[in-house]
């Protein structure tokens, strides 16, 4: 295949790109439905526009972008940090641009009959399973525009099954790297946890790109639990400012399965993130945990959705993030009731802290009831550091800055406690940190000083009082 497709979107190259992977019949007819879906709905601009998010995203310019770049063999060693331990992992998946590159899965999990692997070979090797599930359940080209052209020009990605009864308690991981300027990568994760059984995975999306340059990131995420399923989905998204990240995730958990997502966003130029889950089945819960933290001029658009059509159903939302400098973040937060959702229970917070003025947020919680017997409520709040608490802390000594960084930690630590992994949790704090230390410039030797601070933090537990002061 070539090293890369000619830039553009159209019909042509999604022809040319099925032809060039080989593909069934099948997906070639899928993808051409998906085009022909993309050409006909709109862009999405949203109910308020004033921040100007969606339309930026909608001006982009996709005829810029070549839809396929392939692996090129450059050593990726050292590009990419992990943030967990991938040795003490189960399970390990290399993606660069549109190409996996290595694939690693615990032989006792295959032996289980454990499935880990590109989902470009899955297309070939279990194409009964990949066709029933595949765009079909969780998420279709209907879904937006941004879903139909993924539909059209998905690249590669993630096939992950796990039998009946199987615990994979150890993080299974995905790596995503991008380094090819004016490209665009369509990863495609499809992941089925059949019933009784247990997973724990995580998702890492990095870029490597030239200052000034231009990439497009454009993935799917479909996760389907059978009867007493429970899946654990970790993202950290931590893009360099030349990539405008757009995602769609959603969930299918059948009867008493338990769906957990861990959205961390921390880069990219403009992220256009939509999470759901759709609670179709008596007794299914779906907790969703949101970080975002957005400086300089980043731009946010956020949707989280908790869809109950059956009896008992819970969801949990809780998102927590802080702007400086020209951010904007809008939020928007979706609990639909059907009316076979009695006994719903749903919740669903948000909470932006200011530390510019020139920074912006939006947050509209929303709530469509048309059960009566539900237990639902929202609720969103935005503002600055508090004065009164700033000059406690300034009162017993503490340096402004850094009394500012223990009151944003402190803001955090509640919503971080809601992660599962402690690797992961502690990656976020030290990323916060090293974020808020270039912002102000702090040389190498004083951001490590606020790292040690917070270590021995979390041992000692004399973070209390910084999570004290801003509740």
């Amino acid at each position: 295949m070539p090293s890369a497709l000619a830039r553009g979107l159209s019909r042509e190259a999604v022809i040319e790109l099925s032809h060039h992977k080989s593909e069934p019949a099948w997906m070639l007819e899928r993808r051409l439905q998906a085009w022909e879906t993309y050409q006909a709905l709109p862009a999405p601009v949203g109910h308020r526009a004033d921040l100007g998010i969606l339309r930026t995203l909608a001006n982009f310019h996709f005829e810029d972008i070549a839809p396929f770049v392939a692996h090129t063999g450059a050593s990726l060693n050292g590009v990419v940090r992990p943030l967990l331990d991938l040795d003490a992992t189960s399970g390990c998946l290399t993606y660069h641009n549109s190409h996996v590159v290595a694939t690693r899965l615990d032989p006792e999990l295959a032996r289980r009959g454990v499935l880990f692997m590109d989902l470009d070979q899955a297309v070939r090797a279990y194409p009964d399973l990949v066709q029933h599930y595949f765009m079909t359940e969780c998420v279709t080209p209907s879904a937006g525009k941004y879903a139909a052209m993924h539909g059209a020009f998905w690249s590669s990605g993630v096939f992950l099954y796990v039998p009946r009864g199987v615990t994979i308690e150890t993080p299974i991981v995905a790596q995503f790297l991008l380094d090819a300027a004016s490209s665009g990568s369509f990863p495609h994760t499809l992941i089925v946890v059949e019933s009784g059984a247990t997973l724990r995975y995580m998702e890492q999306l990095n870029s490597n790109l030239p200052t000034g340059s231009a990439a497009l990131f454009n993935s799917v995420i479909e996760v389907i639990l059978k009867e007493g399923a429970v899946a654990e989905f970790n993202s950290a998204q931590m893009f360099g400012p030349e990539v405008t990240s757009v995602s769609l995730k959603r969930s299918r958990p059948y009867q008493d399965a338990r769906m957990l997502w861990v959205q961390i966003d921390l880069g990219s130029r403009l992220t256009f993130a939509d999470l759901g889950s759709f609670l179709k089945s008596n007794g299914s819960q779906t907790n969703f945990v949101g970080v975002f933290y957005a400086d300089q001029q980043q731009m946010y658009q956020l949707h989280t959705l908790s869809s109950h059509q059956a009896l008992s159903t819970t969801s949990d939302v809780f998102f927590k993030g802080v702007l400086n400098d020209r951010a904007r973040v809008a939020f928007n937060g979706m609990i639909r009731i059907w009316p076979q959702g009695q006994k719903t229970n749903a919740y669903l917070q948000d909470h932006t802290l200011h530390l510019s003025d020139e920074c912006r947020s939006e947050s509209v919680p929303g709530l469509e009831i048309e059960a009566n017997d539900v237990h639902a409520s929202h609720g969103a709040t935005s503002g600055q550091i508090d004065a009164e608490q700033l000059f406690y802390l300034m009162a017993r000594g503490i340096p402004e800055e850094e009394a500012r960084r223990m009151i944003v930690q402190g803001f955090y630590e509640p919503v971080l406690e809601q992660i599962p992994l402690e690797q992961l949790r502690a990656a976020v704090r030290r990323a916060i940190i090293h974020r808020m230390a270039l912002g102000i410039g702090l040389t190498a030797e004083e951001e490590q000083a606020w790292h040690e601070t917070t270590d021995r933090w979390q041992i000692e537990g004399v973070d209390e009082m910084a999570v004290t002061i801003s509740d």
